[in-house]
């Protein structure tokens, strides 16, 4: 048996993604930068909505409580008062809980966080689910930040971004 240096320890260094200082090198990809200004136009489309609906406060108040009389004419004024209030809630809420999100998480892919892209997603789905529902109060402005927004995430996802992300 000799006793020479033991062999080499072998490189603990990820080969899967470039190293950061190389990436702050790299040009941003022309579908990132695309995405970016879609998600803030999609944000500012949905807070937009949820400005709109600050504006119609009383209006919509009173067409949930009406639709929930036609929906359950046993109901109690007081649940009927809760739920119109609660749809109020979620019609303003939704729109700059969204908004907010979409800036947030754009900034985040921006520059290049991995996990950015997978929150946009769920942003884009949440995005679609609130147009679905407050569509025909509100009109074309959540329509249009559905859109932007599917349409973004997209972007993300075309074949020369994926190097962006670590």
């Amino acid at each position: 048996m000799t006793s020479g240096p033991p062999p080499p320890r072998p490189s603990t260094a990820r080969t899967s993604a470039p190293p950061v200082a190389a990436m702050r090198s790299l040009a941003r990809p022309k579908q990132i930068t695309a995405a970016f200004w879609l998600w803030q136009l999609a944000a500012g489309f949905a807070i937009a909505s949820a400005v709109v609906a600050i504006g119609r406060l009383d209006g919509l108040r009173d067409e949930f409580v009406r639709e929930a009389r036609e929906n359950d004419g046993s109901a109690s004024a007081g649940t009927v008062d809760r739920v119109a209030d609660l749809s109020v809630l979620i019609v303003v809420g939704g729109g700059l809980l969204i908004g907010v999100l979409a800036v947030l998480f754009a900034a985040a892919m921006w520059v290049g966080k991995g996990w950015a892209r997978g929150a946009l997603v769920l942003v884009a789905l949440l995005a679609v689910a609130y147009a679905v529902l407050v569509a025909v109060p509100l009109g074309w402005l959540v329509l249009a930040a559905a859109c932007l927004a599917v349409v973004a995430t997209v972007c993300m996802y075309l074949p020369g971004s994926k190097p962006w992300f670590v």
